[in-house]
């Protein structure tokens, strides 16, 4: 569409540009606005940095450094923005560190914990009587319900690292190490939400300029069943050479900074998100 555009003359400009609504309190609710053939000056504040692509095919640039708080985690770093990226991504084993510096651990691992908790015990003398792992979860009446999927994952694991001929003693060193070795289903990580407010910041610095997220920008504050849930922002993906390695600077980072994406001049230009949506 984009280039059938700028064939027919249709735009002003061979340039788009996105803001991301993060509030959605502010501009009636909407959740932001693409703007084809220039941007909006309603929605940014403050001077364009621009940065030249370092290749097309991904609209992809080079960040002179990504760190959080005093730690730099990458230098000269093939980065891209992406409107199609919801977090912040990174390779994975950079951002475990980052996600271990926060305090943020694997989405079941909270839950994980509070099974083998207040279960821990009930669940080894059920393994010792010789029920199977893959039936306790029924046994113990955690299945169906909220905890039915992370007890079954759990004790996926547990069948996989007990003997058979296993003791009391055994059983108890897998339940505690266990919940460590579950992955997030799809990569996320959690952290106590009255941490968010003592957190470092992001920094990435592109063109010299440092690009400051705040913990409450990388950090999504979800409502669920009347209770808060922060999950990280920060997700590992791990893009193999040669395009890879590659940080994306997704919606967290795009809601924070109005982003133009200049067609034109072969470059990406961020200012300082701001204002409500225009009414047209």
């Amino acid at each position: 569409m984009w280039y059938n555009l700028l064939s027919q003359g249709l735009v002003q400009k061979p340039v788009f540009a996105f803001w991301l609504n993060r509030n959605i309190s502010a501009g009636a609710g909407q959740g932001g606005e693409l703007v084809l053939g220039g941007v909006d000056p309603n929605h940014y504040t403050g001077a364009f940095t621009y940065v030249p692509l370092s290749n097309e095919l991904y609209w992809e640039f080079i960040s002179d450094s990504i760190s959080v708080g005093s730690t730099t985690y990458c230098k000269n770093c093939k980065t891209i923005a992406d409107s199609g990226t919801s977090l912040l991504v990174g390779p994975t084993a950079i951002i475990t560190k980052i996600n271990q510096q926060i305090g943020a651990t694997g989405i079941f691992t909270g839950e994980c914990d509070m099974i083998i908790e207040q279960y821990g015990d009930e669940i080894i003398q059920w393994l010792e009587s010789g029920v199977s792992p893959n039936q306790v979860c029924q046994v113990i009446e955690l299945c169906p319900g909220a905890l039915c999927s992370p007890c079954q994952s759990l004790m996926f694991y547990v069948e996989l690292l007990l003997a058979e001929n296993a003791t009391a003693q055994k059983d108890m060193k897998v339940l505690e190490t266990v919940c460590t070795l579950i992955p997030s289903p799809n990569g996320e990580s959690t952290l106590d939400c009255s941490t968010v407010s003592s957190l470092p910041n992001l920094n990435v610095v592109i063109s010299g300029k440092n690009f400051m997220l705040t913990p409450q920008d990388y950090v999504l504050n979800m409502s669920t069943g009347g209770q808060s849930i922060c999950v990280s922002g920060f997700i590992g993906i791990d893009i193999p050479a040669p395009y890879g390695p590659l940080w994306i600077m997704g919606d967290m980072f795009m809601g924070a900074y109005y982003t133009q994406f200049d067609y034109g001049n072969k470059r990406l230009g961020f200012a300082r998100s701001t204002g409500s949506i225009r009414e047209h």
